[in-house]
């Protein structure tokens, strides 16, 4: 009898849940023998397991879920019950055989391995520690940089080759004195150039026309009436070179205009993009005597992003202005100067380089 009633004061100790159970499912050691089942058990002798009815034949769920035979056991073992509720899948022992049967199969729950928190929290050591390499490395790949290319001026200049091969290989469009069919030389021998000039307009018009064009070419040849098609000008183009050139004032700086944009840019005499263009002096730039080459800051925050010598001058020495471009961005510097002529004692003639400031 005093084992019987420790167990009935044990009882009165647990959690009402648990309680509860053992009053429903009561441990077999604890129950006298010859004592008849509980309803409970008669319908579900344990309700931890899958039950097949004995009449439809259907399995059935457990009277507890997954969750709440967790919640149990764990009541359980905190107050030292555990070996008196049935077997479950979720008792220790249970747990422990079927660890020491399979082993570990969840990935990470090794030695050393972690499972918790998100997949950017697990990553962030490994990204963190490739950024502090990156940063460490950062200088050696500068220098890596910089040596594919010992000096910023010559890549510049190779970029510039490249650019005007570029616009070699373009189509150009047709000059004034092409549309024409004159030379400048040719009219600055005439006195009178105008007369010149009308003769050549009618005769473009006439030869330019769509009805005279279609009508001189026969169907025999073919090729001269491909190569006459893609010569053929526009009524605008013959009366925009008639007007420009007939006035002197607009036919001067037109080829002013048509022999900078050859010497910057080739033989086409389609502008240039170009942007932020200063007006300068040669006398307001820097001169390197060790080099022998004219200088100036550019915005971009080179010391020397504009950089010539007196080569670049020479080439440019009858328009008197030179373009040049920054090394590192896209800004350019139009230098203007003008080529004196200096007698010295002997009397032979030397030039030199003065600067003239373009007010036009």
């Amino acid at each position: 009898m005093a084992s019987t009633s420790s167990f009935v004061q044990l009882a009165k100790s647990l959690p009402e849940p648990l309680q509860r159970f053992f009053a429903r499912w009561p441990p077999a050691s604890l129950v006298a023998p010859g004592t008849p089942p509980t309803a409970f058990q008669e319908q579900r002798p344990n309700p931890f397991r899958f039950y097949k009815h004995p009449v439809t034949g259907r399995w059935q769920d457990p009277v507890y879920s997954q969750r709440r035979q967790a919640q149990l056991v764990k009541l359980a073992r905190e107050h030292g019950v555990e070996e008196l509720l049935p077997e479950t899948t979720k008792g220790t022992e249970y747990r422990l055989a079927h660890r020491v049967e399979h082993g570990l199969r969840v990935k990470g729950t090794g030695v050393g391995q972690k499972v918790k928190g998100h997949i950017h929290e697990r990553h962030m050591i490994a990204k963190m520690e490739q950024r502090r390499k990156a940063m460490l490395d950062m200088p050696k790949l500068i220098r890596a940089w910089k040596s594919t290319c010992h000096d910023i001026y010559l890549c510049s200049l190779r970029i510039s080759h490249l650019l005007l091969s570029m616009e070699s290989m373009a189509v150009s469009s047709p000059t004034h004195y092409d549309v024409l069919n004159l030379t400048p030389s040719v009219l600055n021998s005439q006195h009178d150039p105008s007369t010149l000039i009308k003769q050549a307009y009618r005769r473009a018009l006439l030869r330019h026309h769509p009805d005279k064009a279609s009508a001189s070419t026969t169907p025999s040849v073919s090729s001269s009436s491909s190569s006459t098609s893609s010569s053929l000008y526009t009524i605008d183009q013959i009366t925009k070179a008639f007007t420009v050139l007939s006035s002197p004032s607009q036919r001067s700086t037109y080829d002013a205009a048509l022999r900078l944009s050859r010497a910057n840019g080739g033989a086409t005499t389609q502008a240039r993009f170009q942007t932020g263009i200063e007006n300068v002096d040669l006398d307001d730039l820097q001169f390197d005597e060790a080099e022998g080459r004219w200088y100036r800051s550019c915005r971009c925050g080179n010391e020397r992003g504009y950089s010539f010598d007196e080569e670049d001058l020479e080439g440019v020495e009858q328009e008197g202005v030179l373009m040049v471009g920054c090394h590192d961005c896209s800004l350019w510097l139009k230098v203007h100067f003008a080529v004196a002529e200096e007698v010295g004692e002997a009397g032979d003639g030397q030039t030199s380089i003065s600067n003239e400031k373009d007010l036009s």
